[in-house]
């Protein structure tokens, strides 16, 4: 753990650039800003591809994830909502030790008071200022319109369901399959899409029919190889935690599928008793064996690549949803330290040590887990019920 977060101390958080209202360039917004007129053209490697070799890191807009109700189907903010949302991304300031303890203590459930939120001090935590710059989008869900994740599928939440019963009469750390896949350093196929800053870097190198992507992130270190030209899949069967890409070329945009994923990107069928619905290193809400990514890189100026992703899973969602999320150019000589999250994994150890030491706070504190999580769960069923029954009356 502690080797984890060294790596990401290292690298400070960068300066996130702006990039534009309607087409997500950052030359767009800039001619929107001055009225100037420029124009730019991808450059190509030495066998004719457009070039996207470089390091990009995923650009902090300060934008949720999904679209809050009260701006409907209303896709971008106002000049004057833009420039409070800025204001007040960079106002915030990094908390000092005393503040962090009194805030950790507010934020913690009572069952982890003085605990939660406390495991590492303000040099573990501290990332610098907060850099949020200009992007009028109200949220990184661009379809559907709404700008919210589809409901779940009625047999997604029972398998929901089933995992939260199966982990009912279990302590915090029975065995190693009641901590989530990020306590445990697994790296799932979605830790691709996680992280702001230089938190999470994207590196391309090409060659001559392939695109190589390191990902660096929480728990990542293997590199996605991306072969171009219609290579065929190999068997069904065939699965990895990443997943098998295959990439071509649609015009000036990179386009990268990828399938064959394993059936273990939830953690399986025992509920993970810490944050399973939003893990850190990048959580899916089902096993992952029918689930699709398509990711589009388009450079779309000299300093960023518009990046769009859709995940395809029809036994979790009712339908594929699209994110869109600008990269910023970084520095060739940005640092990406390997991420030893197994050699210094001893966070596991003490993990299962502690729910031997005192089981019954262990059961305890898994109760109040799931318990709290409820919420979201009925949540999650309300929604499906809901788009079902919908769908049925119109049939």
């Amino acid at each position: 753990m502690i080797v984890r977060l060294l790596s990401c101390a290292v690298v400070a958080a960068g300066l996130m650039l702006a990039t534009s209202p309607r087409s997500g360039s950052l030359s767009a917004q800039g001619q929107a800003a001055t009225g100037a007129s420029t124009t730019w053209t991808v450059g190509r490697t030495a066998w004719g591809d457009p070039d996207l070799q470089g390091k990009w890191a995923m650009a902090d807009t300060g934008t949720p994830m999904e679209r809050s109700k009260e701006f409907g189907n209303r896709e971008f903010l106002t000049e004057q909502e833009l420039a409070a949302k800025v204001a007040a991304g960079r106002s915030q300031r990094p908390q000092g030790e005393e503040e962090r303890t009194t805030s950790a203590n507010q934020r913690a459930p009572e069952h982890e008071k003085g605990i939660r939120y406390q495991e590492y001090n303000a040099f573990w935590n501290d990332a610098g200022p907060t850099q949020v710059e200009p992007w009028t989008r109200t949220s990184l869900v661009v379809d559907p319109p709404d700008g919210r994740l589809p409901p779940l599928t009625l047999d997604a939440v029972k398998r929901l369901e089933a995992r939260e019963a199966a982990r009912r009469a279990r302590g915090e750390a029975d065995g190693w399959e009641d901590r989530n896949l990020s306590e445990r350093c697994l790296l799932t196929a979605f830790v691709r899409f996680s992280g702001t800053g230089t938190g999470t870097i994207k590196q391309f190198i090409q060659t001559p029919g392939y695109v190589a992507i390191i990902v660096y992130a929480l728990n990542a270190n293997d590199p996605i190889i991306v072969p171009l030209g219609g290579r065929p899949r190999p068997a069904a069967n065939v699965r990895t935690w990443l997943g098998i890409p295959r990439g071509r070329w649609e015009g000036t945009t990179l386009v990268v599928e990828t399938t064959h994923i394993n059936s273990q990107q939830d953690g399986g069928p025992v509920m993970p008793s810490r944050t399973p619905y939003a893990m850190p290193s990048g959580s899916h809400l089902g096993s992952g064996d029918t689930v699709r990514l398509v990711e589009r890189f388009t450079r779309s100026g000299p300093d960023t690549i518009e990046y769009r992703y859709t995940i395809d899973d029809p036994k979790i969602y009712v339908q594929p949803y699209t994110v869109l999320r600008p990269l910023t150019k970084q520095p060739d000589d940005l640092l990406m330290p390997e991420n030893g999250c197994h050699e210094g994994n001893y966070g596991l150890v003490g993990q299962l040590s502690a729910g031997r030491a005192d089981e019954t706070y262990a059961l305890k504190a898994a109760r109040a887990e799931a318990e709290a999580r409820q919420p979201q769960l009925q949540e999650m069923k309300r929604r499906a019920e809901e788009w079902a029954k919908s769908h049925a009356a119109k049939q």
